[in-house]
């Protein structure tokens, strides 16, 4: 999933989670997910990019009987956050609505969609980058995804019958799905 991009693209995604036994998704309502949030919700706001945010295209209402939160609750995303050092958070906080404003003034949508593949071995500049602060990434990524993981393995348990099961996780998550896919 990316977490903003054209109608048509959320449309299509829309289309295809219809067809979903159940569905599992991301998303956390705090105050620190929604400053990180932000910087990609102010790209969003550009008009010459006609892009929209994914939450506002794509709601979830309505397309499964089954719908899982498979991420952190609240207080485990605060919990998460408060393990981060206090000038990292403020780092953080700070430093993704300014990513967010230079974005805004320099994006195009072909400069963005560089930035959207994800493969599924990582690259060594993903490997650099997660050496420059394993901490940070753990509780980013690696923890979201043992979460999203385990709720997908009961999901599997449970299921007597094949299922057709939707994820709507960021693209940076499914490294952990086609690895647990894989492992099975």
């Amino acid at each position: 999933m990316i977490h903003i991009g054209s109608s048509d693209y959320y449309a299509q995604v829309r289309a295809r989670l219809k067809g979903c036994d159940l569905i599992l998704f991301e998303g956390v309502r705090t105050f620190s997910g929604q400053m990180l949030s932000l910087a990609y919700r102010l790209v969003a706001r550009r008009k010459r990019l006609n892009l929209v945010v994914q939450n506002a295209a794509l709601p979830l209402s309505g397309l499964a009987p089954r719908l899982i939160c498979a991420d952190f609750s609240s207080a485990e995303s605060l919990e998460n956050w408060s393990s981060f050092a206090w000038h990292l958070r403020l780092m953080l906080v700070l430093g993704a609505p300014i990513f967010g404003a230079y974005q805004y003034l320099t994006a195009t949508r072909e400069s963005i969609g560089k930035h959207l593949s994800t493969e599924d071995i990582q690259s060594s500049e993903d490997i650099q980058l997660r050496e420059m602060n394993p901490k940070f990434d753990r509780a980013l990524l690696d923890e979201r995804d043992a979460k999203l993981c385990a709720a997908f393995e009961a999901v599997l348990r449970e299921r007597k019958v094949p299922a057709v099961v939707g994820i709507i996780y960021g693209a940076g998550h499914m490294r952990s799905v086609t690895d647990l896919l894989m492992g099975k």
